[in-house]
């Protein structure tokens, strides 16, 4: 949503409709966590299960780690553990003194030791394999639900490894297709960067992140890691040749999760709650009986498990029956009465506020046209806004005002800190093709680089 009003608090209307929309409760006494409700988890779970589709078309395996991981493990990849140490959660047992044991952030602590078991020749590669799961960070930052929380999930996380760097990189094309997929079914626009160097993920040599909107910046959502090979030569993970050479494996990782979700409500959400995309909604309309002595059959096209009835008698239930299902974002409400049946109509109203009378024996048709064309109308206005945002600047003030501004930038650090100064926006990545550009600051040449707000 673009909050056009200046006095309405971002945050406090955030929290509203992701309570009021049936997605969570923020109210669990303990920082970072919240509790998933029946109608939000179902979303997620609706969104889980097109990755789990994707991925098993794409032949990769679904495993599980153990959520605790021996210090020693993370301790042999310095750079990810000096990365991730103090935001790890340590498990001691009752008269346990050492911290031996922590919760995971990411997987690759735990996962990678594994894999220098898993891995003797090329025979075991490539290995292609994804876990959906929650991790734990202790943030420091102000939490956000859904947004940066302590319990991160559900999330999926890929972990490949390939015999070339060449496998490695056509892996990580793969995975930006998968990711536009998961978007595309959650008609959300994004903005996909080559990340600097100094921010890539510990120890990768290269990483295209996806970046979508919320409110007046832009915000993480999808990281396509390609480690390299220095993941492989911290855990010792490594294949024999047919001529018995040895050499480390080249390795890719990526995730995301519930930021899809995220993603959705600050996209689409609107003045009267949450909206969500036909392709991912649980229930995709609710019909409403209204004052009619017996419930009838009506064919929608859509599976049982798809539609939401409810019976009403009088105006004051139907408003607040209307009014939850804005709260949810269920794309149509399909209402009928004794004068609609006598008609043999109904009436059908779309969560974009399209509403029109419809033949019974035309609905199915209807409903599958209507849910094609709200899908679609989501995708488009969101592709727009985002397209809006993004200006070319030369100068800081240009950058300063644009929401998203393309500078460019010669990758030195100093330039990046006076960029930030003056533009209060953090430098999110170079264009994916690589173009040249000016840097704003010090004139030397540089690359077309996005700068944005970023939660």
């Amino acid at each position: 949503m673009i909050i056009k009003n200046k006095t309405l608090d971002y945050a406090t209307w955030w929290n509203k409709i992701i309570q009021e929309g049936d997605i969570v409760d923020i109210r669990y006494d303990v920082k970072g966590f919240f509790v998933w409700k029946p109608y939000g988890f179902s979303i997620m779970k609706n969104i889980k299960s097109n990755w789990e589709i994707l991925f098993k078309k794409n032949n990769i395996k679904e495993v599980y780690f153990p959520l605790f991981v021996p210090v020693e493990y993370a301790a042999k990849n310095k750079s990810w553990w000096d990365s991730f140490k103090e935001q790890a959660f340590y498990v001691l047992g009752y008269y346990d003194k050492e911290k031996r044991i922590f919760i995971r952030p990411t997987g690759e602590p735990a996962m990678y030791p594994v894999f220098s078991k898993w891995i003797r020749s090329h025979r075991d590669l490539p290995l292609r394999i994804y876990q959906t799961v929650m991790s734990y960070r202790n943030e420091t930052k102000s939490t956000k639900s859904l947004v940066r929380d302590v319990e991160i999930g559900p999330w999926y996380e890929i972990h490949t490894c390939h015999s070339s760097a060449k496998e490695a990189e056509e892996e990580i094309n793969l995975a930006i297709k998968m990711n536009e997929h998961l978007f595309n079914l959650s008609a959300i626009a994004y903005l996909k960067v080559r990340k600097p160097k100094a921010d890539c993920f510990p120890g990768s040599v290269g990483a295209v992140e996806f970046y979508t909107l919320m409110n007046d910046g832009v915000i993480e959502n999808g990281s396509c890691n390609n480690l390299g090979q220095a993941y492989a030569k911290a855990f010792n993970i490594t294949y024999t040749y047919q001529d018995q050479k040895k050499d480390f494996v080249w390795q890719t990782c990526t995730g995301n999760g519930e930021r899809f979700l995220s993603a959705i409500l600050a996209n689409h959400s609107d003045e009267k709650g949450i909206v969500i995309p036909p392709k991912v909604a649980p229930i995709k309309a609710q019909i409403i009986y209204i004052k009619l002595k017996e419930e009838i059959e009506i064919t929608t096209g859509l599976s049982e498990e798809h539609l939401e009835y409810v019976n009403v008698n009088d105006s004051g239930e139907l408003g607040e029956v209307r009014f939850n299902s804005e709260k949810r974002g269920i794309p149509a409400r399909i209402e009928i009465g004794p004068k609609e049946l006598d008609e043999k109509i109904c009436q059908v109203v779309w969560r974009d506020g399209i509403k029109n009378k419809v033949s019974l024996k035309d609905l199915k048709k209807e409903i599958e046209i209507g849910l094609e064309r709200l899908q679609k109308k989501l995708q488009e206005e969101n592709h727009k806004e985002l397209n809006s945002r993004i200006k070319e600047c030369d100068t800081f003030e240009e950058a300063k005002k644009a929401s998203i501004a393309l500078i460019g930038w010669c990758g030195g650090e100093e330039c990046g800190g006076w960029i930030k100064n003056k533009t209060s926006k953090e430098i999110i990545g170079m264009t994916l093709k690589p173009s040249t550009k000016k840097c704003i600051h010090c004139g030397e040449k540089g690359e077309a680089t996005y700068i944005a707000k970023s939660y």
